[in-house]
């Protein structure tokens, strides 16, 4: 088994470049999702904004079954597992701190629910009404998510190099 040192490295790794690439996204995307703030999107739009809200959620994710996998060392199987993992970061392992707020979680949540709703969705049926209350806190959601893996980024790097 690897040190735990060699883990957080890795898990330093792979967080900083899902990181990279939420932020890259946004950076994409910021025209349009100023533009939204003062005017509804048209359907091409709409179906771009679904993408990032889509986008948004599988990053995040991503950083969370890569803690599971390699701190905890246990993903969720049951058959709401999405939801599982999620509380999951909300509590600390037996190893390291929690990874989200509650607050945060429950604000993610909604980008969870959206994602499942998403993969079983027709780009046509999308509703503005539906997407707006997402997409318009996305970038204070954003930020909150990116500063909570920034503290836990740090308590990664404050590891002794020794077991």
């Amino acid at each position: 088994m690897a040190s735990w040192c060699s883990l957080a490295k890795a898990l330093v790794q792979a967080i900083t470049v899902e990181i990279a690439q939420l932020d890259l996204l946004f950076a994409t995307y910021a025209d349009l999702l100023a533009h939204v703030q003062q005017q509804a999107p048209d359907v091409v739009e709409l179906a771009a904004l679904a993408t990032v809200l889509h986008s948004f959620y599988n990053g995040t994710e991503s950083m969370f079954l890569a803690v599971a996998r390699q701190v905890d060392q246990h993903v969720p199987d049951a058959p709401r597992w999405h939801r599982t993992l999620l509380a999951q970061m909300v509590r600390p392992g037996t190893v390291r701190p929690a990874l989200i707020t509650a607050p945060l979680e429950a604000r993610l949540l909604d980008y969870l629910a959206f994602r499942h709703y998403f993969r079983h969705a027709y780009a046509f049926t999308l509703d503005w009404a539906r997407l707006q209350p997402l997409v318009l806190v996305l970038p204070s959601v954003y930020a909150a998510l990116r500063d909570e893996l920034t503290t836990f980024l740090q308590f990664l790097a404050a590891q002794p190099e020794s077991e």
